[in-house]
């Protein structure tokens, strides 16, 4: 490709960013004069910037933005680029243009470096052999860090045994798959699982079907199967680093997929630099297991790793190695005894005294239980208890009831802030201490409590979970038995919550093999109930009486609010029959919204679960047309669920729900719903109360809930908000 067509290419990638790109403005990614002029010339030859392009283009510059900002991006509200990321601008185009044109940006770089001062010009050939081999295709693995690029680099020639045919030719397909071929990651997992079934102690086709694993996640179109598919692949690699932790191509392999996985979903840098500690070690002992370009890739790489982590001692250390390579030439060992003495001081808390007094932990179960008068006393509680007590379990309880400002909010933005903000700050007090369970535990529970499709904080809730759970096999005094038996719970929950059915299923059949409480066993039951549905055909149903297929209906829309999606769906499908055969009916038309809603419910994009809760609650406003309490109960229920950040819908809760109310109340004999909806309508009115601040008829409906149902689950609820019975 000649100099002009190169330069426009160039020009193009400029204005790609400048166009799909709010963040960069163009006067910040300008380009020098003769490129400006070559561009005015009109050839219709000019290369099209690929799609994939544009999209990797976006994805850089937001992580650009970030670590200025080290905030979200809020991408409706336009920023330029500050002036001080103009060289990273620059060497980003030269990035792209590398896609396109391999061996362009290097040109381009030539030609930029004859223009520099003489003595630039000789400190750039003196490490031009270094310099040339790492600065273009690698540099953008190595900033790499957003979730859907994350990769594992091509395995060291060193690292991996000597294979037969058909392992080699799998490992290329591997290679290929890291390239970026979709396709020969499907292959590649084809081959080694086939491999796996003949040599099934081969630990190393096992590592190499971990990371080919991962890949499908980077490939995957949802967010939801990408987190499925990290998980899959780190789980594989866990347990052959678990039985081989001297296994070197599995701590390659698992080091850089942990690297390049986003902190904020995985908390899987730890695991990084671990791996990658292990490799510097093994190397300096023997440094025939890599050459010294993989061993300064993999210095760089635990480098930054632990300056994300802000282990500054340990990134200094590595560093002296890195510099005493690019002094001589050659790598110098050092011992490597000040590695354990650093990892040694984030878990040196593992031992350290809780902080927290019986006080301190009342008052952060009331707000977790309770409304938002109970977090405000808990916030003013540990505004003060925090001055004097600095424990980190200390601080994470303080981080959890603070984020609980969101939860009860009726601001979008603090909805989110809070949030946010209290994410970061577990994530970092856990990197300091990962060893503490108590701070696990917090921070699981907070994971799981946010909703998915914003957060993606389940895999976060997995990784704490399964910390406790191994804890525990080692310790079994470390939790007791209930603790045990509600992670083994929300442990398949947050399984589910990615997709993984298989494994939820796996963790709650577990959890009944351990005798657990009614409680927990009743949640149990009601999970595998969910997952025994079979579906019905609802072609044969559509032949039944108008009643019977009432009935029928019903019970799919009560599974799906379960959780069950295709009951959900199929509830979706057969009120629609029924909206069509009687489209002046309330009660189908009702229950047609309802069904619309559970489908948004499920939703694994946001914007769709927006658009169809949307939808939904446009039909319920004017669906019912009576006073009919079933309908008004069902209605009520949905208002009640909703974000009231986002929808404002409490007092809509509050007005069907005081209806159903009362006339349950008038007809004992004949009463319009179950005695058991009637008791989870009480619960949720009165928290409906305590969100609106109407704490006396909040206190009135708890009072009247434990009055009548006083052995139900709602009942204990209710006393340990008011801090009554032990967690």
């Amino acid at each position: 490709m000649g100099s002009y067509k190169k330069s426009q290419l160039r020009q193009q990638i400029l204005t790609t960013l400048s166009k799909s790109n709010p963040y960069i403005m163009k006067e910040n990614a300008a380009v020098s004069k003769s490129d400006k002029k070559q561009t005015q010339v009109k050839n219709q030859d000019a290369a099209f910037i690929p799609a994939t392009v544009q999209k990797h283009a976006q994805e850089r510059v937001i992580e650009l933005i970030e670590k200025v900002v080290k905030e979200p991006i809020d991408v409706s509200v336009p920023l330029s680029v500050p002036v001080h990321l103009q060289e990273d601008i620059q060497t980003l185009v030269l990035e792209l243009l590398e896609l396109i044109v391999p061996g362009s940006a290097q040109e381009q770089n030539d030609s930029e470096k004859t223009q520099s001062n003489s003595s630039n010009s000789t400190k750039s050939k003196k490490n031009k052999n270094y310099t040339n081999s790492f600065s273009t295709s690698n540099q953008v693995k190595e900033k790499q860090t957003e979730y859907l690029h994350f990769q594992p680099k091509s395995t060291p020639s060193k690292a991996t045994s000597s294979q037969n045919g058909a392992l080699r030719d799998a490992i290329k397909l591997h290679e290929e798959g890291i390239k970026g071929n979709k396709q020969s990651v499907k292959n590649a997992i084809s081959a080694f699982k086939d491999l796996a079934k003949q040599q099934k102690n081969n630990l190393e086709i096992k590592a190499y079907l971990g990371s080919a694993t991962t890949l499908l996640g980077r490939d995957a179109s949802s967010v939801t199967d990408k987190m499925k598919y990290a998980l899959e692949g780190l789980k594989i690699l866990d347990g052959v680093v678990q039985e081989a932790p001297n296994l070197v191509i599995a701590r390659v392999l698992r080091g850089n997929v942990s690297y390049r996985l986003p902190e904020m979903y995985f908390q899987r840098t730890s695991t990084a630099i671990e791996d990658f500690s292990f490799l510097v070690s093994a190397y300096e002992k023997d440094s025939s297991i890599l050459n010294e370009d993989e061993y300064v890739d993999i210095l760089k790489n635990v480098i930054d790793a632990c300056k994300r982590t802000n282990q500054s001692e340990k990134a200094s250390m590595f560093q002296s190695k890195l510099k005493n390579i690019n002094n001589v030439g050659s790598n110098v060992p050092v011992n490597a005894n000040n590695s354990n003495e650093a990892s040694s001081k984030t878990s040196k808390t593992k031992g350290k005294a809780n902080g927290l007094t019986d006080e301190a932990i009342l008052m952060h179960q009331k707000a977790l239980n309770g409304g938002p008068t109970e977090v405000q006393r808990a916030i003013d509680f540990f505004e003060s208890f925090v001055l004097t007590n600095t424990a980190p379990e200390v601080e994470m309880a303080y981080l959890d009831v603070q984020s609980m400002l969101g939860r009860d909010s009726n601001s979008t933005f603090e909805m989110f802030g809070s949030a946010i903000k209290s994410m970061k700050a577990m994530d970092r007090l856990i990197n300091e201490n990962p060893a503490n369970p108590q701070l696990r535990l917090v921070r699981a529970k907070h994971s799981l409590r946010l909703p998915e499709n914003f957060f993606r904080r389940s895999a976060i809730a997995v990784s704490d979970i399964e910390f406790l759970l191994t804890e525990y096999d080692k310790e079994p005094d470390s939790l007791n038995e209930e603790t045990y038996q509600q992670l083994l719970f929300d442990l398949g929950c947050a399984y589910e919550k990615l997709e993984m059915i298989e494994e939820a299923k796996e963790a709650w059949n577990k959890l009944s093999q351990t005798s657990p409480s009614n409680g927990i066993q009743q949640l149990v039951n009601e999970k595998q109930e969910q997952y025994s549905y079979k579906q019905k055909k609802l072609r044969v149903l559509s032949q039944a009486t108008k009643d019977k297929f009432y009935a029928e209906a019903k019970e799919l829309h009560a599974l799906g609010a379960k959780g069950n999606k295709l009951a959900a769906k199929q509830s979706l499908e057969a009120w629609g029959k029924a909206q069509q055969a009687y489209p002046d009916c309330e009660v189908a038309n009702t229950y047609f919204a309802a069904s619309i809603a559970l489908v948004g419910k499920y939703a694994s994009d946001p914007q769709e679960m927006f658009g169809e809760t949307m939808k939904a609650l446009k039909l319920l406003k004017t669906s019912i047309k009576t006073d009919n309490p079933e309908l008004k109960f069902l209605r009520g229920s949905i208002y009640s669920v909703l974000p009231e950040g986002f929808f404002h819908s409490s007092n809509l809760a509050i007005r069907d729900f005081s209806g159903v109310r009362t006339a349950f109340e008038r007809h004992h004999e004949n009463p319009p719903i179950s005695k058991d909806q009637y008791v989870k309508l009480l619960f949720d009115l009165g928290h409906l109360y305590k969100r609106t601040h109407l704490l006396d008829k909040a206190e009135k409906t708890f009072k009247k809930l434990v009055k009548v149902a006083p052995s139900s689950k709602y009942a204990q609820l209710i006393e340990r908000q008011e801090g009554n019975t032990e967690t």
